[in-house]
């Protein structure tokens, strides 16, 4: 169930008798929350499993434990909160894993996400492109998240732009095994298995899974042709995590994990796959006393493969129109963070890169050009906080000064045949620095309400592929651009928290938001025709480009409320009203007052939660409004409202059976509109069934 920052605060305004902080150290991950000052305030912190505390300042938080992630995959999830979800409607189950970044707020989604996720303290987000690989993350692996929402700067860097989302693994008490085999919808099998070995100085875990789908056709029965394919899919992965205690108070940890993903979008001329390998190491110092330390060390590296194709003759042939045979990118970081009580500074950097190497032009008797394009860059940045508890409240504050360097940037362009150059740019070098901030607090107006408010400025710098990589949906061609600036984020939220009985929580928060150079994909023609920038674009295409959107204002409300019911009953509603427009755009004044794409302005959420002896049951209802799938507000997507199922339940004292159905009663949910208007559909009804063993 979800697990509220807002719980810390109401119980930081009441008596901290020995059972309420019994209660607070019971919270998923909060063990070793810091203790009550002495003035009788508790710092507002995020602990999250083996990592030094991390101030809040008055931000929105919420929680999201085991039992949330563990049925489902991430992103689903995730998905639950109002507000959060994936560029397009389409979850990972059949989203192109190029669309699969995270956004927060309806701050203008952008396919390569604006959200910053992290696994113990390692960036998650794709060194060359900045989205996720959810079907990477087992579920089971995780013990809990924070979902951090609104600017975060300090500890989390420079790309936590709306937001950040914090994963902790679970780290073994004792030592055994564990295993899952699931079937669901479209022939899907799903396999887990995992081994712990615990002492009393350390463990050491391996997990593995098997993931393998038919998927669902992602468009309708009656504008489907011979071409379509059903969205297949088959994932792998390994980890193998470890860690010892060198002495009392200081924990060495590290991981190493391998993934592979196999995937058909909807033709089977239009495949993609990818292979990762990610390694990190981190020492937490935490004493009892004096000054502790975190130091996080970590690489990635991925090679992607990804082919798009034109639909021709009433969806009868499909060609390849690019082909991106290798598309490698890798990234490496380093974070080290000092805390002396409630005062913490520290430093981090990262380097990234990649490129894409493709073939393109194909008239119809092949491909004609290839194309190489990429570059690197560099983020270094320091940063400095404090946490200070009074007796009235807290207040947190943390800036950090960044400087960045993009370099190598080049795209060259060739005839297969012969080998000529017939394009070749070389982008200059550029670099500059970036600050960011973020201050805020709370107040105890009552010994049950609490009032917090907070203000940030965060900033991204555009991703490899934003700037060098240009892609391919059907007819619709969208154009690199690798003069991009960095965005900007500056924003302003209050919110009252109250909790007038251990059984009810209400609460709401107010924000605005103003996003500065935006990088969207602005229309600059239609098919069919010829183009400079893009070629030939066909009948019902469009031609865009990724540009620097002068400034878009955000504004919200979010409701969020929850109360216990005896015996075993909980329910919850959550609600985000986010009036996002365009409104300084002097590169294309049309768009102005527009609204960003794919921007619902009302998401909501309801649930109901029975827990008893024979297990658990929940059932909830989604609603999203209507949002727009182009630049222009022309490619309408309905508003959609699904209904979710899950439950668990115990069968001795080794064995669980699991059930999840998602859509469960078959709403047709539109992800995508073409410039034919041929809709894409996504978020079929899926359910699955499995079972859990432990030993």
């Amino acid at each position: 169930m979800y697990e509220p920052i807002s719980a810390i605060r109401a119980a930081r305004r009441r008596p901290l008798t020995f059972s309420a902080c019994a209660a607070l150290l019971t919270l998923p991950g909060l063990a070793g929350l810091p203790a009550a000052a002495d003035d009788g305030g508790l710092v507002e912190v995020l602990v999250s499993g083996d990592r030094l505390p991390i101030g809040i300042g008055g931000q929105s938080v919420v929680r999201l434990d085991t039992d949330d992630l563990d049925t489902r995959r991430l992103d689903v999830a995730l998905a639950r909160l109002p507000g959060v979800g994936l560029f397009r409607r389409a979850d990972s189950l059949t989203a192109n894993p190029t669309i699969q970044g995270l956004n927060m707020r309806g701050i203008g989604a952008n396919a390569a996400g604006r959200v910053l996720v992290t696994l113990d303290g390692v960036p998650l987000n794709d060194p060359f492109g900045g989205w996720l690989y959810w079907s990477a993350l087992a579920g089971n692996t995780l013990d809990g998240a924070a979902v951090l929402k609104g600017g975060s700067a300090g500890a989390f860097g420079p790309q936590a732009l709306a937001g950040a989302v914090a994963l902790t693994s679970t780290r073994p008490e004792t030592s055994g095994a564990r295993a899952r085999i699931a079937y669901g919808r479209f022939d899907t099998v799903e396999i887990m298995a995992g081994a712990d070995m615990a002492g009393e100085r350390g463990f050491l875990s391996i997990d593995g899974q098997f993931f393998e789908t038919d998927g669902p056709f992602i468009v309708d029965e009656d504008t489907r042709g011979p071409i379509d394919a059903r969205a297949a899919s088959e994932v792998q992965s390994l980890s193998l995590r470890g860690g010892t205690r060198l002495g009392d108070h200081t924990l060495v940890k590290g991981r190493l994990a391998y993934f592979e993903e196999e995937r058909i979008n909807g033709l089977d001329a239009a495949p993609n796959s990818t292979e990762a390998i990610d390694a990190s190491f981190s020492i937490i110092h935490d004493p009892v006393d004096g000054a502790a330390y975190e130091v996080v060390a970590y690489y990635r590296d991925r090679t992607f493969e990804n082919t798009f194709a034109s639909v021709r003759d009433n969806r009868t042939t499909a060609r390849p129109v690019l082909d991106q045979t290798d598309v490698p990118g890798w990234g490496a970081g380093l974070l080290a963070r000092v805390r002396l009580n409630d005062i913490e500074f520290g430093v981090d950097g990262r380097r990234l890169s990649g490129e894409t190497n493709e073939r393109f032009r194909n008239l119809g008797d092949g491909f004609t050009r290839s194309r190489v394009a990429g570059g690197d860059q560099w983020i270094v940045g320091g940063f400095a906080g404090i946490d200070r508890a009074f007796p009235w409240g807290s207040v947190s504050a943390n800036v950090r000064l960044d400087r960045f360097r993009t370099y190598n940037g080049a795209r060259v362009e060739r005839n297969l045949a012969d080998g000529s150059v017939v394009r070749e740019d070389t982008v200059p070098a550029r670099g500059d620095w970036q600050w960011s901030a973020r201050i805020g607090g709370s107040y105890g107006l009552t010994g049950a309400l609490d009032m917090r408010a907070g203000a940030y400025r965060s900033w991204r710098l555009p991703t490899i592929n934003e700037f060098y990589r240009p892609f391919r949906v059907v007819n619709d061609i969208t154009e690199a651009n690798a003069l991009l600036e960095p965005e900007k984020l500056y924003g302003i939220e209050a919110g009252l928290d109250y909790e007038p009985l251990n059984t009810l929580r209400v609460s709401v928060t107010a924000f605005r938001n103003w996003l500065r150079d935006g990088v969207g994909n602005v229309t600059i023609g239609f098919g069919p025709g010829f183009f400079p920038l893009g070629g030939f674009v066909p009948d019902g295409g469009v031609l865009r480009q990724r540009a620097n959107i002068a400034e878009s204002i955000t504004d919200g409300v979010e409701l969020d409320a929850g109360l216990d019911l005896a015996p075993g009953w909980s329910l919850e509603g959550r609600y985000l009203y986010a009036r996002a427009r365009v409104t300084d755009f002097p590169g294309n004044p049309d768009l102005e007052g527009l609204r960003p794409v794919q921007t619902p302005r009302h998401s909501l959420s309801l649930m109901a939660r029975r827990q008893a002896r024979w297990g658990w049951l929940e059932g909830e209802v989604r609603h999203r409004s209507s949002q727009f799938d182009d630049d222009l507000n022309t490619r309408r997507l309905p508003a959609i409202t699904t209904v979710h199922v899950r439950a668990s339940v115990p069968v001795g004292e080794t064995l669980t059976v699991r059930f999840d159905a998602d859509n469960l009663l078959g709403e047709r949910v539109v992800s995508a509109i073409s410039g034919t208007g041929l809709e894409t559909i996504a978020q079929p009804a899926f359910w699955r069934v499995g079972l859990e063993a432990a030993f």
